[in-house]
Parts: structure tokens; C-alpha cells; sequence
């Protein structure tokens, strides 16, 4: 039996919604192109260079004008990457043990990252924004799934909504990796 459609409300700029067709039906299309688009857009990047990126782009990728934008998306991913080793050793702790062993990685990802088209960094946009979502804090062990593939994001989101609709809870349990909510009254 196919899931159940639900409806969504999105709130397209004008200007984007008048290019996909300025209706619903084509709204809905537009969305499944996109989905294609990212399905066919994933970057070959190592556990380690996942890891690092959804370490470095910890829920501020969502909004941020730079890192959608066509023109600097790329740059400004390589630029997190490039502050997130400098600053604070983040290479160190994905690509080696000792303090400054993960120089010569993070210098190769954030090349990596400063080639990729506009498909690939909107397809990291999503996997570290599931990475850092409810339902991908709650699933992911970063060291064993490849939680940046779609078939792991398909997988525990659909988990995670038939979870819901048969738990009375309102609020999926907290994990390791999020701070507990308050209490409602």
C-alpha cells in the first residue's frame, strides 16, 4: 500500500513560486524534481569527512544566506571548515589523535568542499540538518550508519512518524546529543 500523502504548507517566495508554475500541482512537482536532483547530488566523502562536516555545520546550515546561495554556497562551507580546524582542531578529532595531526585532512576537505556545486552543498544542507534534527539525534550512531545517505534519513524519518502516531507521547525521547526539554504543564 503507498503511504499517505500529507499536506504540507510551504511559504514560497513569490518570485520561486511564479518559476515553478504559480500552483499547487506544480509546487508538488517541483519539490519531487528537487528531491531527484539531491538523490543523484551526494558528494563521495569518507565517514570521517561526514562526521567533520555535520561536527562544523551544527544546526547553523538551516537560513543562512551564504551557504544556499548559489553563487557562495561552496566557499562558505569551505570557509566553516577552514575556521572550524584553525580555531578549534575539529580536523584533530576526526582525522587524527595527536593536536594538529588532522591539518593535512581538514586542508584536503575543505578543497573538497570548495569544488562542489550547488547540488552537492544543498545535499550537505540536508544531511547534517537531519543529522541534527530530532529523529536523526535519536537514531544516528555517527560511528557505525551512514546517516548522511538518504536510505538512513528515509528510513528512521518513516520510523519516526509511525513512532509517533502510536506513542502518546508529544515529544520523541531526548537523546545523548540534545538537551532535555522542559517539563510541559
Amino acid at each position: 500500500m503507498p503511504p499517505k500523502n500529507k499536506t504540507l504548507s510551504i511559504w514560497p517566495d513569490e518570485i520561486d513560486r511564479l518559476i515553478v508554475g504559480g500552483n499547487g500541482p506544480a509546487c508538488n512537482l517541483a519539490i519531487a524534481c528537487w528531491a531527484r536532483v539531491l538523490q543523484r547530488s551526494m558528494p563521495e566523502l569518507a565517514r570521517e569527512e561526514w562526521n567533520f562536516l555535520a561536527d562544523v555545520l551544527n544546526a547553523g546550515f538551516e537560513g543562512n544566506y551564504a551557504l544556499s546561495n548559489y553563487e557562495h554556497g561552496a566557499q562558505a562551507v569551505a570557509l566553516e571548515v577552514h575556521d572550524a580546524q584553525r580555531l578549534n582542531g575539529t580536523g584533530d578529532k576526526w582525522f587524527g589523535e595527536e593536536p594538529g595531526s588532522g591539518q593535512a585532512m581538514a586542508d584536503a576537505l575543505e578543497r573538497k568542499v570548495s569544488a562542489m556545486g550547488y547540488e552537492e552543498i544543498q545535499y550537505v544542507r540536508s544531511a547534517t540538518n537531519f543529522f541534527w534534527s530530532d529523529a536523526g539525534l535519536a537514531a544516528i550512531d555517527h560511528q557505525r550508519d551512514e546517516w548522511w545517505s538518504i536510505e538512513f534519513r528515509v528510513r528512521c524519518l518513516r520510523a519516526a512518524a509511525l513512532a509517533s502516531r502510536s506513542s502518546p507521547a508529544r515529544h520523541p525521547a531526548p537523546s545523548a546529543f540534545s538537551p532535555p526539554r522542559a517539563a510541559s504543564t
